[in-house]
């Protein structure tokens, strides 16, 4: 069984609004395996796309307003994001993956969206936007 993604205040970015929509990943977990059907599967999907399409927006307009100097670069990691969702989506919908299957390769990658894009990219702009500090 693989370890459960847990939110750590070390993923903050001092924006409440940013880490409550960060929070959302943490809804992984629902996929383990023994509870791995398609149902559970489309509803992390529409999870995905709501955080996809609400938080990039935000996390993108409140950069914008800051004059946040590396934004494209942001961007384009979020629509490398999008992307990846796409592909799954679709690699599923054709039935190539099982729900338990799928359910690790999506824990893996957001494992690695949490450590490379918001411990990293994300933390270049903490100073930038913090509100709680």
């Amino acid at each position: 069984m693989r370890e459960k993604l847990v939110w750590k205040q070390d993923y903050s970015v001092h924006v409440p609004a940013l880490d409550a929509q960060h929070k959302t990943l943490m809804m992984i977990n629902k996929l383990s395996e023994e509870e791995c059907d398609h149902a559970l599967v489309s509803w992390a999907f529409e999870e995905l796309a709501v955080y996809v399409k609400e938080h990039f927006s935000e996390e993108e307009k409140r950069l914008e307003k800051a004059g946040y100097a590396d934004l494209a670069a942001h961007k384009k990691e979020h629509r490398a994001f999008e992307q990846w969702l796409s592909a799954v989506r679709q690699t599923y919908a054709i039935g190539v993956t099982t729900p338990v299957l799928l359910s690790e390769s999506v824990h893996a990658f957001l494992r690695d969206w949490l450590v490379n894009h918001i411990l990293g990219s994300d933390m270049r702009y903490r100073d930038l936007l913090a509100e709680d500090v």
